[in-house]
Protein backbone atom coordinates (compact mmCIF):
# COMPACT_ATOMS: atom_id res chain seq x y z
CA UNK A 1 0.00 0.00 0.00
CA UNK A 2 1.56 3.44 -1.05
CA UNK A 3 1.87 5.82 1.69
CA UNK A 4 0.05 8.79 -0.09
CA UNK A 5 -2.96 5.87 -0.62
CA UNK A 6 -3.13 5.54 3.22
CA UNK A 7 -4.78 9.12 3.65
CA UNK A 8 -8.25 8.86 1.98
CA UNK A 9 -11.91 7.38 2.71
CA UNK A 10 -11.16 5.22 5.69
CA UNK A 11 -8.27 7.19 6.89
CA UNK A 12 -4.68 6.15 7.79
CA UNK A 13 -6.08 4.03 10.98
CA UNK A 14 -7.88 2.10 8.24
CA UNK A 15 -5.01 1.21 6.14
CA UNK A 16 -2.51 0.63 8.99
CA UNK A 17 -5.20 -1.56 10.66
CA UNK A 18 -5.00 -3.74 7.10
CA UNK A 19 -1.32 -4.03 7.37
CA UNK A 20 -1.22 -5.44 10.80
CA UNK A 21 -4.11 -7.97 9.64
CA UNK A 22 -1.94 -8.68 6.52
CA UNK A 23 1.43 -9.38 8.37
CA UNK A 24 -0.68 -11.93 10.67
CA UNK A 25 0.00 -15.68 9.92
CA UNK A 26 -3.24 -16.60 10.82
CA UNK A 27 -6.01 -13.60 10.50
CA UNK A 28 -8.62 -14.08 12.99
CA UNK A 29 -12.03 -13.53 10.90
CA UNK A 30 -13.84 -11.03 13.76
CA UNK A 31 -10.66 -8.63 13.60
CA UNK A 32 -11.07 -8.43 9.16
CA UNK A 33 -14.76 -8.11 9.72
CA UNK A 34 -14.98 -5.09 12.42
CA UNK A 35 -12.48 -3.25 9.77
CA UNK A 36 -14.93 -3.91 7.27
CA UNK A 37 -17.85 -2.33 9.19
CA UNK A 38 -15.64 0.67 9.96
CA UNK A 39 -15.00 1.52 6.58
CA UNK A 40 -16.92 3.46 3.63
CA UNK A 41 -19.11 1.77 1.15
CA UNK A 42 -18.08 2.26 -2.70
CA UNK A 43 -19.91 3.29 -5.68
CA UNK A 44 -19.23 0.94 -8.56
CA UNK A 45 -18.55 4.07 -10.89
CA UNK A 46 -15.60 4.61 -8.77
CA UNK A 47 -14.35 1.33 -9.49
CA UNK A 48 -15.38 0.35 -12.38
CA UNK A 49 -12.43 0.70 -15.32
CA UNK A 50 -9.91 -0.55 -13.19
CA UNK A 51 -7.54 -3.56 -12.79
CA UNK A 52 -6.83 -5.00 -9.40
CA UNK A 53 -4.55 -6.94 -7.84
CA UNK A 54 -5.77 -9.53 -5.67
CA UNK A 55 -4.85 -11.52 -2.14
CA UNK A 56 -6.77 -13.55 -0.13
CA UNK A 57 -6.45 -13.14 3.94
CA UNK A 58 -5.73 -16.41 5.32
CA UNK A 59 -8.72 -16.98 8.08
CA UNK A 60 -8.38 -20.89 7.09
CA UNK A 61 -11.03 -20.02 4.71
CA UNK A 62 -10.01 -22.64 1.95
CA UNK A 63 -10.45 -20.15 -0.78
CA UNK A 64 -7.48 -19.00 0.27
CA UNK A 65 -5.32 -22.34 -1.34
CA UNK A 66 -7.59 -22.32 -3.84
CA UNK A 67 -6.95 -19.34 -5.24
CA UNK A 68 -3.01 -19.62 -4.78
CA UNK A 69 -3.09 -22.99 -6.86
CA UNK A 70 -4.73 -20.98 -9.42
CA UNK A 71 -2.15 -18.43 -9.24
CA UNK A 72 -4.87 -15.61 -9.32
CA UNK A 73 -3.98 -12.26 -10.09
CA UNK A 74 -6.81 -10.28 -9.11
CA UNK A 75 -10.14 -8.96 -11.24
CA UNK A 76 -10.77 -6.58 -14.45
CA UNK A 77 -13.53 -4.40 -14.01
CA UNK A 78 -13.68 -3.07 -17.59
CA UNK A 79 -16.94 -1.65 -17.06
CA UNK A 80 -19.88 -1.79 -14.82
CA UNK A 81 -21.38 -5.18 -16.94
CA UNK A 82 -18.39 -6.06 -18.16
CA UNK A 83 -15.97 -7.81 -15.80
CA UNK A 84 -13.11 -10.47 -15.75
CA UNK A 85 -13.55 -11.60 -11.88
CA UNK A 86 -10.68 -13.80 -12.20
CA UNK A 87 -7.40 -13.21 -13.52
CA UNK A 88 -4.71 -15.56 -13.44
CA UNK A 89 -0.59 -15.39 -14.00
CA UNK A 90 0.01 -17.98 -17.00
CA UNK A 91 3.06 -20.15 -17.89
CA UNK A 92 4.51 -17.00 -19.29
CA UNK A 93 4.18 -15.05 -16.32
CA UNK A 94 0.76 -12.81 -18.03
CA UNK A 95 -2.04 -12.12 -16.99
CA UNK A 96 -5.12 -13.28 -18.45
CA UNK A 97 -8.85 -14.13 -17.68
CA UNK A 98 -9.80 -17.37 -16.25
CA UNK A 99 -13.15 -18.45 -16.89
CA UNK A 100 -12.64 -22.00 -15.84
CA UNK A 101 -13.48 -21.70 -12.51
CA UNK A 102 -16.50 -19.27 -12.77
CA UNK A 103 -18.06 -21.28 -15.38
CA UNK A 104 -17.24 -20.13 -18.04
CA UNK A 105 -18.64 -16.61 -17.69
CA UNK A 106 -18.37 -13.10 -16.26
CA UNK A 107 -19.37 -11.07 -13.97
CA UNK A 108 -21.11 -7.43 -13.76
CA UNK A 109 -21.17 -4.52 -11.37
CA UNK A 110 -24.51 -3.54 -9.18
CA UNK A 111 -24.82 -1.78 -5.66
CA UNK A 112 -26.07 -4.57 -3.27
CA UNK A 113 -26.66 -4.60 0.78
CA UNK A 114 -24.18 -6.57 2.82
CA UNK A 115 -24.31 -5.94 6.22
CA UNK A 116 -26.59 -3.56 6.41
CA UNK A 117 -25.14 -0.91 3.92
CA UNK A 118 -25.82 -1.06 0.31
CA UNK A 119 -22.10 -1.22 -1.67
CA UNK A 120 -20.37 -2.00 -4.74
CA UNK A 121 -20.56 -5.69 -5.81
CA UNK A 122 -19.40 -7.83 -8.35
CA UNK A 123 -21.91 -10.57 -9.39
CA UNK A 124 -20.97 -13.70 -11.07
CA UNK A 125 -22.79 -14.51 -14.00
CA UNK A 126 -22.94 -17.99 -14.20
CA UNK A 127 -22.34 -18.58 -10.29
CA UNK A 128 -24.43 -18.12 -7.41
CA UNK A 129 -21.47 -15.81 -5.59
CA UNK A 130 -21.38 -11.92 -5.11
CA UNK A 131 -18.27 -10.05 -4.24
CA UNK A 132 -18.56 -7.19 -2.36
CA UNK A 133 -16.36 -4.13 -1.90
CA UNK A 134 -15.56 -1.51 0.39
CA UNK A 135 -13.04 1.36 0.75
CA UNK A 136 -9.76 0.89 2.63
CA UNK A 137 -8.29 4.24 1.17
CA UNK A 138 -7.72 6.10 -1.23
CA UNK A 139 -5.02 7.71 -3.67
CA UNK A 140 -4.05 11.20 -4.71
CA UNK A 141 -6.74 11.20 -7.42
CA UNK A 142 -9.35 11.12 -4.94
CA UNK A 143 -10.47 7.59 -6.19
CA UNK A 144 -10.00 4.12 -4.39
CA UNK A 145 -6.90 2.69 -4.04
CA UNK A 146 -7.44 -0.06 -2.06
CA UNK A 147 -10.55 -2.47 -0.67
CA UNK A 148 -11.55 -5.10 1.54
CA UNK A 149 -13.48 -7.48 -0.14
CA UNK A 150 -15.65 -10.76 1.04
CA UNK A 151 -16.98 -13.50 -1.48
CA UNK A 152 -20.61 -13.75 -0.29
CA UNK A 153 -23.22 -16.39 -1.64
CA UNK A 154 -24.59 -19.91 -1.73
CA UNK A 155 -21.42 -22.69 -0.98
CA UNK A 156 -19.42 -19.83 -0.01
CA UNK A 157 -19.38 -20.11 3.59
CA UNK A 158 -16.36 -22.55 5.36
CA UNK A 159 -17.49 -23.55 8.56
CA UNK A 160 -20.04 -20.45 9.00
CA UNK A 161 -17.13 -17.96 8.02
CA UNK A 162 -17.00 -15.66 4.60
CA UNK A 163 -13.43 -15.99 2.27
CA UNK A 164 -12.22 -12.35 2.89
CA UNK A 165 -9.66 -10.40 0.73
CA UNK A 166 -8.26 -7.37 -0.15
CA UNK A 167 -7.86 -5.82 -3.74
CA UNK A 168 -5.35 -2.99 -5.10
CA UNK A 169 -5.55 -0.71 -7.79
CA UNK A 170 -3.23 -0.75 -10.84
CA UNK A 171 -1.31 1.64 -12.13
Amino acid sequence: MSAAAATGTGGSGAAAELDRIRALEAVPSDRVVALWDSLAPVRVEDIAGSRWRGTGLDTGHPMYGTLGTMRWWGKDFTHARKVDPILVTDDAGGIVADTTATGGGGASLWEVTFRGRPTASMVYDRLPVIDHFAVVDTGPDGRPATLLAVMNGRGTLHEGEHFWFVLERDG
